[in-house]
């Protein structure tokens, strides 16, 4: 059975929605986001969308006027911002600058299974492996904290891209954030303590240590991005 990808479905709700409606004819909700990221509008201009079949970090464009959005349209709980080829992801880091001895530890966390390419046979539950890693994952964590010019390329490479909006939820309720107030928000957050190997709110996992090809790829997470999306909407302090 082929699994649906109601993310995916999501995304042309969005495009049906608006394409080809005037602001004044879309709900109350989509029009106080319109006024709020789109200037100069009025009700009687026209909603052009697209949808994006590249499938990068935007999953559609919105335009009205002479203004055009990129949007990512995210849902649910639990949100994978990104997924990579793990070695892709340490020569960025390379490139970066970040110590050996960080990228190495990195690939052991990753792996957990002693070795820093996968080849190991796992002993340990990766609970049990990632406590016995506690003081090299403070250590890398701290590295991160330590050079904000680095975070905010993560936070890019992982969450913005070229998205200038991002958007949680469904054509009927939903949330969202700019991708300045993206990196406001993350860096606010960058201290937060965590055991895990994070970048701010951004959690690096596995996609599957069980799986020959899903042990290659990284996946960033960001758990509690509606709520973290409504401390920037409420104007809550970060």
């Amino acid at each position: 059975t082929v699994k649906r990808n109601y993310g995916f479905d999501n995304e042309w709700d969005f495009f049906n929605y608006l394409n080809g409606k005037k602001v004044g004819e879309v709900n109350l909700m989509f029009r106080k986001f319109l006024l709020a990221n789109f200037p100069y509008i009025n009700n009687d201009m026209k909603i052009t969308a697209y949808v994006n079949f590249d499938r990068t970090k935007e999953d559609i464009w919105i335009k009205v006027g002479k203004v055009k959005k990129s949007i990512s349209i995210k849902m649910g709980k639990c949100n994978t911002v990104h997924n990579e080829y793990i070695y892709n992801f340490t020569k960025f880091l390379e490139q970066e600058k970040v110590p050996l001895k960080i990228v190495d530890i990195i690939l052991d966390y990753f792996f957990a299974d002693g070795t820093t390419n996968g080849t190991g046979k796992r002993t340990l539950t990766f609970p049990d492996y990632k406590l016995k890693l506690k003081r090299k994952v403070k250590k890398v964590n701290k590295y991160f904290m330590k050079h904000e010019d680095l975070l905010i390329k993560l936070i890019n490479r992982f969450v913005i891209g070229s998205t200038d909006i991002l958007i949680h939820g469904t054509v009927d309720n939903f949330t969202y954030i700019t991708k300045d107030e993206i990196i406001k928000l993350l860096l606010s957050l960058k201290k937060e303590p965590s055991s895990t190997i994070h970048f701010s709110r951004l959690i690096f996992a596995s996609k599957g240590r069980n799986n020959d090809i899903d042990k290659f790829i990284v996946q960033i997470k960001w758990y509690n991005l509606v709520d973290d999306i409504a401390r920037i909407r409420k104007n809550l302090p970060v």
